[in-house]
């Protein structure tokens, strides 16, 4: 299953633009927690939550990685869901 599509936001505030990509795949935001990537922030929109990332090429290949079923611990990645889940009740 292809993760949905993340969308990409100027972080505003910053001395430079500084490109986001955001996702509304909670196992997506999940996996990439398990591989180190740091959530930014946590938007509610439409009564659904969008996990923000800042967007490099590194987290790009993570989403292809993931796509592709990468493999990631599945203890960390079932931990990190719940947690995730917690949050945006």
């Amino acid at each position: 299953m292809v993760p949905a599509a993340g969308e990409l936001r100027w972080a505003m505030g910053h001395a430079r633009p500084q490109l986001s990509f955001e996702t509304f795949d909670l196992n997506l935001a999940s996996y990439l927690r398990c591989c180190d990537f740091t959530i930014t922030d946590i938007r509610r929109e439409n009564g659904k939550s969008a996990f923000v990332f800042e967007d490099t090429a590194e987290l790009r290949r993570a989403v292809l990685t993931y796509a592709n079923d990468g493999p990631v611990p599945v203890r960390s990645f079932c931990n990190t869901l719940r947690d995730l889940k917690g949050i945006i009740r």
